[in-house]
This record gives C-alpha cells, sequence and structure tokens, in this order.
C-alpha cells in the first residue's frame, strides 16, 4: 500500500505544479513561490526582480493637452 502510495505521489505532484505554473501565467503572480528562496539565496537578483516588477507597473505621465513639448 505505502509503494502505491509512493508511486501515485509523483504524478500527483508533478499535476499540482503544472495547474499552479498554468494559473501563475494567467494571472500573472508566477514570482510569488520562488521569492522567498531567491531572497535567500541571491538577493541582488532579488532586488533587481521587485525594481522590474515595480517599473512594470508605473504608468507614465500623460502630457496636457496644451502642452508645447508633446511629442
Amino acid at each position: 500500500m505505502a509503494g502505491v502510495l509512493a508511486f501515485l505521489s509523483v504524478p500527483l505532484t508533478l499535476a499540482a505544479f503544472t495547474w499552479y505554473a498554468l494559473r501563475a501565467r494567467r494571472t500573472g503572480s508566477g514570482q510569488s513561490l520562488m521569492a522567498p528562496f531567491e531572497e535567500i539565496w541571491d538577493p541582488v537578483s532579488h532586488r533587481t526582480n521587485i525594481e522590474i516588477q515595480a517599473e512594470a507597473e508605473r504608468t507614465p505621465e500623460t502630457p496636457s493637452p496644451g502642452d508645447p513639448l508633446r511629442l
């Protein structure tokens, strides 16, 4: 019985990771799962990813309608 459970745990684990990956890609939340490990082992990369994410969330300022510097 224990062998069957151990054998079935591998495909179930892979299915769970696949489900999470598809969900993370659809909602855009893929960074949250590995972020703690990345922060521990590679803090520079973690800070860089935070800056990239913050830059992506910023919206550019819209110029005023009568602005002479408007391109």
